[in-house]
């Protein structure tokens, strides 16, 4: 027991010795908080397909009478015979569905996340700005997306800027709500002390206000995103253009090949679950990893 006590007290001072400042390093947990993450998110995944599985059984044995409801098996298959095979749905392969319905997202989102940020950088920078504002911002808000057919029909006709004003416009709220949101949550003290130090005001919107806004405004972003790809698709599927992953759901559907339309739904949570993930799940632990919230 004595020799334990003193193995421990000898590794304690060696890691004091080989502290940084006043942190004490103790080890880098980062590798198995990555995993862990990476973990739960199997472990969700296959609950979603477990689901999915004990659905389809129950479907095809009490319920099905022509057409079976496709399971994980057949989906997977028919999205491998997507990307090895010269599988063609209304002519067109399934990359360049995916590269249409990409780039008509990527249209619509940035026109408003720029929108979006600036009337969110404008109403929490001011609050007579923001008493004006936000009656129009949360009236965006309540519209729902495919409620803007006909003002989409009548500017545009039915054409691919179409779907890009639906998204764009869907997009505008949550953005700009939360940047204002996060801009007016910066404690009054900080800005105080900001103008006693002798920032300049261009200094304090920059060293202070942005970085305490951070997280809001990439909750804004993150929730913009997944309103955008979500509308996306709905959008592809009223507005009248012939290529894309909405337009490839209908097509399928409409010619009884489920195992197919239920491919696209895969590729269409696949790519959303990687751009909220890989891009902006990581730029926000970064984010807060420097507001000092995490290891």
């Amino acid at each position: 027991m004595l020799r334990l006590f003193a193995s421990v007290e000898q590794e304690m001072k060696s890691r004091l010795d080989d502290t940084d400042g006043n942190r004490l390093i103790l080890g880098d947990r980062r590798p198995k908080k990555f995993l862990y993450r990476i973990g739960v998110f199997l472990c969700g995944a296959a609950f979603v397909i477990l689901v999915w599985y004990i659905i389809t059984q129950w479907y095809n044995t009490y319920m099905a009478e022509m057409i079976l409801f496709p399971g994980p098996v057949e989906t997977f298959e028919r999205l491998r015979e997507f990307f090895t095979t010269d599988y063609r749905i209304f002519g067109q392969s399934i990359v360049d569905h995916t590269k249409a319905s990409l780039g008509r997202w990527i249209k619509g989102f940035t026109i408003a996340a720029i929108i979006g940020l600036a009337l969110g950088l404008l109403m929490g920078s001011n609050n007579k700005i923001h008493e004006f504002g936000m009656a129009p911002v949360n009236i965006l808000q309540l519209i729902p997306g495919l409620a803007w057919y006909p003002v989409t029909i009548l500017l545009f006709g039915l054409n691919e800027n179409s779907a890009v004003f639906i998204i764009a416009i869907t997009v505008i709220s949550p953005i700009a709500i939360n940047t204002a949101n996060g801009l007016r949550k910066v404690p009054k003290v900080n800005l105080s002390v900001a103008r006693m130090s002798g920032r300049s005001r261009s200094d304090t919107f920059a060293e202070v206000l942005i970085p305490f806004a951070a997280l809001d405004i990439l909750s804004g972003l993150r929730i913009g995103i997944a309103n955008g790809w979500r509308m996306l698709i709905s959008a592809e599927m009223v507005v009248g253009v012939a290529l894309g992953l909405g337009f490839a759901i209908q097509i399928t559907t409409g010619y009884i090949d489920y195992a197919s339309a239920f491919a696209c739904i895969v590729i269409i949570c696949i790519i959303g679950l990687m751009i909220d993930k890989v891009v902006l799940e990581v730029l926000e632990n970064y984010v807060r990893s420097k507001l000092g919230m995490e290891e």
